[in-house]
């Protein structure tokens, strides 16, 4: 029985692989799938237009979920059929991860009568270092991508006020930074004008090093935590597992937190955003460990 608790931190997170792409990967002897219903009306052109481009519902085609071995590798199997990418390439989870092949074994258990729209982030991250980051030239251009975040990381910006914002920067920023200096050996430089940060090249060549380095499927997580993070230096912290995922939300969260302490709290988004930016952060950390 899998404990499905565990994967439930996982459950919602962003950008996760369309679905419509897992029906492929199926096999023989599925059963067709029903699209939404739809109403249609005389004067809701825009709804139609909507309706028509929606991925079909994917209704839960298995009974039992497990892990396997498979060529000493690790696969997760739905009725004893491994899980494919999008690509159709078998999933297979490095045998020094037996903990991340049960979580996204937890994603496919914990679906209800339909897939989830965005509920399999763990799979989404397993995908995405298979079926892209494998390729040599996508890898390339994704850290090229990346460091552009580290030239302008918001980690590298002191405000003097107002107070609140300089000390949660202070107490959330400057640790990390730090790290980062004393780990890598690089200048890293600070300011308060945004206009003229810049990071120098020794620095960037430095980390691009660091993350040549990277597996595929930590290059996905680095990938995925900072386009969430919006920063490179708090990303790169969170997968070498510097911070917790807690922290790098705090401090991913810092000017969000800021206007909240100074204007109050918008009642209802600023949960889901705080929950959002947890679980993808979460999945990213997840995915990293032993990668």
């Amino acid at each position: 029985m899998l404990l499905i608790g565990a994967s439930r931190m996982f459950g919602s997170a962003m950008r996760c692989m369309p679905l419509a792409q897992y029906a492929m990967q199926r096999g023989a002897g599925y059963r067709p799938l029903r699209a939404l219903g739809t109403t249609r009306t005389v004067h809701d052109t825009s709804a139609d237009d909507i309706n028509k481009n929606r991925a079909p519902a994917i209704r839960r085609f298995w009974r039992n979920v497990s892990v396997g071995e498979k060529d000493g590798a690790l696969v997760v199997l739905l009725d004893a059929r491994a899980v494919k990418t999008p690509g159709g390439t078998p999933m297979r989870i490095s045998a020094r991860q037996p903990a991340l092949a049960w979580l996204v074994a937890g994603e496919w258990e914990s679906q209800k009568e339909f897939l989830g729209a965005h509920s399999l982030p763990l799979t989404s991250l397993v995908s995405r270092a298979i079926d892209g980051l494998s390729d040599a030239s996508v890898r390339a251009d994704v850290i090229t991508k990346l460091l552009k975040y580290f030239h302008t990381d918001s980690v590298c910006l002191h405000d003097n006020h107002p107070r609140v914002l300089a000390e949660l920067q202070e107490r959330h920023y400057a640790p990390i930074a730090a790290w980062a200096r004393s780990t890598y050996g690089i200048d890293i430089k600070t300011t308060t004008d945004m206009f003229v940060l810049r990071q120098t090249p020794e620095a960037a060549d430095r980390l691009r090093a660091v993350v040549e380095g990277f597996s595929d499927l930590k290059l996905a997580a680095l990938e995925r935590a900072v386009m969430t993070a919006k920063s490179f230096l708090i990303a790169l912290a969170l997968v070498e597992q510097h911070v917790s995922v807690e922290d790098a939300a705090c401090a991913a969260q810092v000017e969000a937190t800021a206007q909240t302490q100074l204007w109050g709290e918008l009642e209802n988004a600023h949960d889901l955003d705080n929950a959002a930016m947890r679980q993808i952060l979460g999945a990213s950390a997840c995915a990293a460990l032993n990668a």
